[in-house]
């Protein structure tokens, strides 16, 4: 799994909080993870394991590599993303 549209909202460091907070301003986790793997020599992108063990049209069951289990609900036949 590779994260392409997970972006980073906060961050405990100081200043770096209030510019990803003010809104606009984000970092995408693929640009940063490559930028890391290019410049530093013992960065390496995580690659965790995640299983489907049961999917129907309206259900999706899977496990991550730490076993623990996640269970997704269609909730709507609508196609449009939203904003939470």
């Amino acid at each position: 799994i590779f994260m392409d549209t997970v972006e980073i909202k906060g961050s405990n460091i100081p200043l770096l909080r209030q510019l990803l907070d003010r809104g606009g301003l984000a970092l995408k986790s693929r640009d940063l993870g490559s930028f890391l793997e290019t410049n530093v020599d013992a960065y390496t992108n995580p690659k965790p394991i995640f299983s489907t063990t049961y999917l129907t049209d309206r259900i999706r069951i899977s496990r991550d590599e730490d076993g623990k289990l996640f269970v997704y609900s269609k909730v709507s036949d609508s196609s449009e993303p939203t904003n939470y």
